[in-house]
């Protein structure tokens, strides 16, 4: 049965400022390089089919340097891409307070929408649809999907049965890999942001 292995890319400058990045290829400060090689040495002994990562260049950075150390291949699925921001992009989060979207964002995931961008259930269409195709490959080993902090929300409420809103306060690190195992029976939680630096995977 396939071992799903979601991990976050590493810490951008926009993310230190809270600053709405999309799918703008602002790229890994030096943070977010040293948080993606910690996640490359915690994996190290861990087989990986393959690497499939949001097209998205902080996320592409990480898969690279993830699949330098197991010597993978990275492939890009446009499904994984981040959140379609619209009219949010440049903004600041904090800014955002009082947009009805943002408000909203968990509440009605169905509909809450930024100007000109993506609801949260679109998103998940998407993003499952990337993981979906993936594993039609049927390795043994797991697969490892670099994406972004919402997008792999939604690929767990998906995966888990929960409502996107029950995922809201889900902690996804920069480099937090969460790991699910999909069987015939349902999927198993193996584990929520794991973070490089506590101890190793098996």
């Amino acid at each position: 049965m396939p071992t799903l292995l979601l991990i976050r890319h590493g810490e951008t400058d926009w993310n230190r400022s809270g600053q709405v990045m999309g799918n703008q290829p602002i790229p890994l400060n030096q943070t977010g390089e040293q948080q993606a090689r910690a996640c490359a040495d915690m994996l190290a002994q861990t087989p990986i089919a393959s690497i499939v990562t949001s097209p998205v260049l902080r996320a592409v950075q990480t898969a690279e340097i993830l699949g330098h150390t197991h010597a993978a291949p990275v492939h890009h699925a446009r499904g994984l891409s981040e959140i379609g921001v619209g009219d949010w992009l440049n903004r600041y989060w904090k800014d955002l307070v009082e947009d009805p979207a943002k408000r909203d964002w968990y509440l009605h995931p169905d509909r809450a929408r930024p100007s000109g961008g993506e609801t949260l259930r679109e998103v998940q269409q998407r993003a499952v649809g990337a993981v979906e195709r993936t594993l039609q490959a049927a390795h043994e080993a797991p697969y490892v999907f670099v994406s972004h902090g919402d997008v792999i929300r939604a690929l767990l409420a998906h995966y888990l049965h929960f409502d996107l809103s029950a995922l809201r306060h889900a902690r996804i690190d920069h480099a937090g890999v969460s790991g699910l195992e999909v069987t015939d029976a349902g999927t198993h939680l193996l584990f929520l942001n794991h973070r490089p630096g506590i101890h190793r995977l098996a």
